[in-house]
């Protein structure tokens, strides 16, 4: 993850250090970087990120996945406390929420992939109004459902935001209850 966060700040240093000027995209309203006088090297690096994160994000997944329905189908296991181990570990609904969490992004951020691709193989540009717009909106968007699917799926997370919101509103009884739970004042 580190070397993905590394490789991500590698891919916006040009512009942000004025090697590079922005372009101001009329159809979205934003600013979106120049790719045509560094192709190479975006390209370099795009492969740097996204290379090795796909790549661990779907062994991963794949392997939880066929681990649960191994699981849920009775497979033999001979060792038991190997079994007991992994079905406790299985059983963590974060799993699923983080998996829920990765669809969220690629589906949010494919519409707009999906055009901008698009448009560049098949020679055309959009004459749509407010397309771009729309597009580029849905995969910001993308950090709303976040927050969303947080709420929704993570007992943990709307513990930890109602103490907050205790902490805040109520300073004593925030405590107390962060106390209860054996959270630190940090």
């Amino acid at each position: 993850m580190v070397f993905t966060w590394i490789s991500c700040g590698m891919l916006c240093c040009p512009p942000l250090l004025g090697f590079n000027k922005p372009l101001f995209d009329r159809d979205t309203y934003i600013c979106m970087l120049d790719w045509t006088n560094m192709a190479a090297y975006s390209v370099t690096v795009g492969v740097l990120i996204l290379g090795p994160s796909l790549i661990t994000t779907v062994y991963t997944y794949t392997y939880i996945f066929s681990t649960m329905r191994k699981l849920r189908s009775g497979v033999p296991i001979h060792d038991k406390e190997y079994a007991t181990a992994l079905s406790e570990n299985m059983s963590n609904p974060s799993h699923i929420m983080s998996f829920v969490l990765v669809v969220t992004f690629w589906l949010s951020w494919m519409p707009f992939a999906g055009l901008k691709l698009y448009e560049h193989f098949a020679g055309i540009k959009f004459q749509v109004p407010f397309l771009h717009f729309g597009v580029i909106w849905l995969g910001i968007l993308n950090s709303f459902w976040k927050a969303v699917i947080l709420v929704a799926m993570s007992p943990q997370f709307r513990l930890a935001l109602r103490i907050f919101c205790l902490t805040l509103c109520c300073r004593y009884k925030g405590r107390l209850q962060g106390e209860l739970i054996g959270m630190d004042d940090d």
